[in-house]
C-alpha cells in the first residue's frame, strides 16, 4: 500500500496547479473592464475502506470505520458575482452595469452577454460592442441604429408657462402733480413809527439832540447808523417830512404825514423774517424819546397766502411790484407741449391782475387745451398744475420776475412732485417659435384693472416686421384672498399669432398655474417678479451627441437644446448567473444550468441600472489573490514532499533483499 500515496501526493499537485492556473488567469485580468474572477474548491477523493465500523455489542464496544484517502480532485471553479468598481472613461457610449444584468449582443446567429459596455457606432451606423464588433441588441431584440446626421425638426410654441410674482400693493394710476417746491405765504412788514405834533410847520424839536445819531437794525442785520446834523437840525423844530429825509437806509420803506406829524418806518421784507430796532446813538440818549420812539424789537407776521393774496403781499418778495411790472410765465402741458406768456400786474381790465388768485387764473388760461391739466393754489399754499388723466406726463412751470421791473420776488422752482404713471405693469418677453423653427420676440404685458385691483389683464405684442396678434388679450386673471392663482375669466387662455410667411394662425396657451396653488404667478406684496419662463416649441436642430441615461436608454442631444430617445438597451438576466459559460472576450452564453436569458431594461424586473461614461472594473482582490497563490505554492510543496518521501521508503524497501 506505500505506493498508494505516490498517486495521493499526485493528486494534490494536479489539483494546486491548477489552483494556481485558476490565480494566474485571475491576476492576469486584473486590468480586464468587466472580467469576473474564478474561485476554486476541491474535494476528496473515494477513500479505501480497510475496516467497517461496527456497534457496540456484550461488552464489546463499537469500532469506527477505518478508511485511507486517495487524493483530492478539482471540485468546481466558480465565477465571482460581485460588483466590480467602476471607472470614468469619458465617452458618452461608456456605460456599465450596476446590479444585476448583462449587456445583449448578436453576431445575426448567436447571442452573447457581457458587463462591458464599450460601444461605438460602425460605418451603417450600427451601435456595435467595439471589443468584437457584435451588434448591440435593443429592448426589442434589433439592432440600435445611431442617426449621426439626423435633424430634428422645429416644432411650434404650443403653450407658454410663467412663474413669478404680481405686486399686491396698488400704486397706480396716478396723475402727475408739478408744484412748488416752498409754500406762498404773505406777510406783513416790520414797522415802527415816529410821532410828533400834530399841525403843519415844525413838528419836531430836536435842536438839543442836534449831531446825534441813532442806530437802526433792519432784518437783523448790522446797525446803521442815522445822522441829525447841526446844520439841519440846530436852529430849531422841524417838520415830519425832514425827519424823514434823514432815514436813507437799505431795506428800509420811509413815508411821513406832515399833518398828523408823523414818520412810518416799515421793512421792505414781509414776514417773520422782517424785523426792525431802533437804538440811541452814542451820546445821545433821548434822541429816540424826543422822535416819539422807544427801543424795542419789531417782528413782521406770516401767514398761508390764500387767492385773495396780492403779490405785493408775498413774503418772497424783494420789493413790492408796481403798475405794469411783469411776470414770466412758461412750462409744458402734459403732452409736452409748450406755452409762454407775460403776466402784466396791475387792476383789470386793461392788466392781468394784482393777486395769487389773478395769477392761477392766468395760468389756467396758458394750458391747452383745458382738459390737459389744471393749476390751483392749495389750501396749504402751494402753487401746482395736475394732470387730469392718470398717466405718465410731461407737466413743468416756471414763473420769474422780467427785467426792468420795479418790484422782485424769489419765487420758488417748480419740481415734480407726483409721477405721474398709469395702471401697475408687469413686462416680460419670450421668443415664441413658428412652424418654420424661427423665433419671434413677443413682448408681455400685465395690467392692474382699474375697476378692480385683484385683477390683472394680460396683452401680447410683437413687431409688425415679424407678424401680428391677432388674439393678444386676455383678459380678468384673478387671484384668492391668500394671494394665489385663481381662475381666468376673460374668456380665453390661448394668444392667437399670424406670422409673415405662414398662412395658418398659431394658437399658443397660457399657463399660469394651478387655482389655488403658488405653481405659478402669485399676487403678494410689493415686488414684480413675474417672467415667461419657458414654451415648448424649439427650433431644428441636427445631433450632436449620443449617450445613455440610468434607464439604458440612448438619448440624442440636439443643436437646438433639445433631447430624444433614439432606442433602449437590452438588458438579461439569468436565474443562475453562474452557470453562464464563459466564452473569451468577457462575454458569455447560456449554459443548460444558466437558464434561458430574461429579457428586460434596465430599472425593471430585478435589474440594475447603466452608468454612462464609465466601464466596470474587473473584481479581482489582489491581496485576496497573493494569499490564494502562497496557500497554492505551500500545498504544491507539501504534496511534492509526499512524492519524495514516498520514493525514499521505496528505495529503502528494495535494499532489503541485497
Amino acid at each position: 500500500m506505500v505506493s498508494t500515496a505516490l498517486y495521493t501526493g499526485l493528486s494534490g499537485l494536479r489539483v494546486h496547479q491548477t489552483y494556481i492556473d485558476v490565480i494566474g488567469n485571475n491576476l492576469a485580468n486584473v486590468s480586464t473592464p468587466g472580467f469576473r474572477g474564478s474561485r476554486v474548491t476541491f474535494s476528496d477523493l473515494l477513500s479505501f475502506t480497510v475496516r467497517s465500523g461496527s456497534g457496540p455489542s456484550g461488552s464489546f464496544g463499537g469500532q469506527n470505520p477505518l478508511q485511507i484517502g486517495h487524493g483530492a480532485i478539482m471540485a468546481t471553479v466558480d465565477t465571482d458575482l460581485n460588483q466590480g468598481t467602476f471607472q470614468d472613461t469619458g465617452r458618452s457610449l461608456d456605460v456599465a452595469m450596476q446590479g444585476r444584468g448583462f449587456f445583449t449582443l448578436s453576431n445575426g446567429t448567436q447571442t452573447f452577454y457581457t458587463r462591458v459596455g464599450s460601444f461605438g457606432i460602425d460605418a451603417d451606423r450600427t451601435l456595435i460592442d467595439l471589443r468584437s464588433g457584435l451588434r448591440v441588441l435593443n429592448s426589442s431584440g434589433g439592432d440600435i441604429t445611431v442617426p449621426v446626421s439626423d435633424t430634428l425638426p422645429a416644432s411650434a410654441t404650443t403653450r407658454i408657462d410663467f412663474q413669478g410674482n404680481l405686486p399686491a400693493r396698488v400704486g397706480g394710476p396716478l396723475e402727475e402733480i408739478v408744484q412748488s417746491n416752498a409754500v406762498l405765504k404773505q406777510g406783513t412788514a416790520a414797522q415802527k413809527q415816529a410821532t410828533g405834533t400834530a399841525g403843519s410847520g415844525a413838528q419836531f424839536d430836536l435842536t438839543a439832540f442836534a449831531g446825534g445819531t441813532v442806530m437802526v437794525s433792519v432784518n437783523g442785520r448790522a446797525q446803521q447808523s442815522v445822522s441829525f446834523p447841526s446844520t439841519v437840525f440846530g436852529a430849531g423844530p422841524v417838520d415830519a417830512q425832514t425827519v424823514a429825509e434823514a432815514f436813507d437806509l437799505d431795506g428800509l420803506d420811509v413815508t411821513f404825514d406832515n399833518a398828523l406829524g408823523t414818520v412810518t418806518f416799515a421793512t421792505t421784507r414781509l414776514g417773520q423774517n422782517a424785523r426792525l430796532k431802533f437804538d440811541d446813538g452814542p451820546g445821545a440818549a433821548g434822541l429816540l424819546q424826543a422822535l416819539g420812539m422807544d427801543a424795542l424789537l419789531k417782528s413782521g407776521t406770516e401767514q398761508t397766502a390764500t387767492a385773495a393774496t396780492g403779490l405785493a403781499q408775498l413774503t418772497a418778495r424783494n420789493e413790492a411790484y408796481a403798475i405794469d411790472d411783469s411776470l414770466t410765465i412758461s412750462g409744458t402741458n402734459p403732452d409736452g407741449s409748450v406755452f409762454s406768456d407775460t403776466f402784466v400786474y396791475g387792476p383789470t381790465p386793461g392788466r392781468d391782475g394784482t393777486t395769487l388768485g389773478d395769477l392761477v387764473a392766468f395760468v389756467n388760461g396758458l394750458l391747452a387745451p383745458a382738459d390737459q391739466a389744471y393749476a390751483e393754489l392749495t389750501p396749504d399754499g402751494n402753487l401746482r398744475i395736475v394732470a387730469r388723466e392718470k398717466k405718465e406726463a410731461s407737466l413743468s412751470l416756471f414763473i420769474g420776475d422780467a427785467s426792468g421791473n420795479k418790484g422782485t420776488s424769489s419765487w420758488p422752482n417748480f419740481t415734480v412732485a407726483q409721477q405721474g404713471t398709469g395702471p401697475d405693469t408687469a413686462v416680460t418677453s419670450i421668443d415664441v417659435v413658428d412652424a418654420q423653427g424661427r423665433t419671434h420676440p413677443v413682448t408681455l404685458t400685465f395690467t392692474r384693472s382699474a375697476a378692480d385691483p385683484t385683477v390683472w389683464d394680460l396683452v401680447a405684442t410683437c413687431d409688425s416686421a415679424e407678424g401680428s396678434v391677432s388674439q393678444g388679450s386676455i383678459g380678468q386673471i384673478r387671484f384668492n384672498d391668500n394671494g394665489s392663482f385663481n381662475v381666468i375669466g376673460g374668456g380665453t387662455n390661448s394668444l392667437v399669432f399670424d406670422w409673415n410667411g405662414i398662412n395658418a394662425a398659431q394658437t399658443v396657451a397660457v399657463n399660469l398655474g394651478t387655482s389655488g396653488r403658488f405653481d405659478g404667478v402669485a399676487m403678494l406684496g410689493n415686488s414684480t417678479t413675474v417672467a415667461a419662463t419657458n414654451q415648448d416649441g424649439y427650433a431644428a436642430g441636427t445631433l450632436l451627441e449620443p449617450g445613455f441615461d440610468a434607464r439604458g436608454q440612448l438619448v440624442g442631444y440636439y443643436s437646438n437644446g433639445q433631447t430624444r430617445v433614439l432606442d433602449t438597451l437590452r438588458i438579461s438576466m439569468f436565474s443562475n448567473e453562474g452557470g453562464l459559460l464563459k466564452v473569451g472576450d468577457t462575454m458569455f452564453v447560456e449554459s443548460p444550468n444558466s437558464d434561458d436569458a430574461i429579457a428586460t431594461t434596465a430599472n425593471a424586473a430585478g435589474a440594475g441600472t447603466v452608468r454612462s461614461g464609465q466601464l466596470e472594473n474587473s473584481n479581482v482582490d489582489i491581496a485576496r489573490e497573493f494569499v490564494s497563490l502562497i496557500e497554492a505554492q505551500r500545498g504544491f510543496q507539501a504534496n511534492s514532499r509526499v512524492i519524495t518521501t514516498t520514493d525514499e521508503i521505496l528505495a529503502e524497501l528494495m535494499n532489503i533483499v541485497r
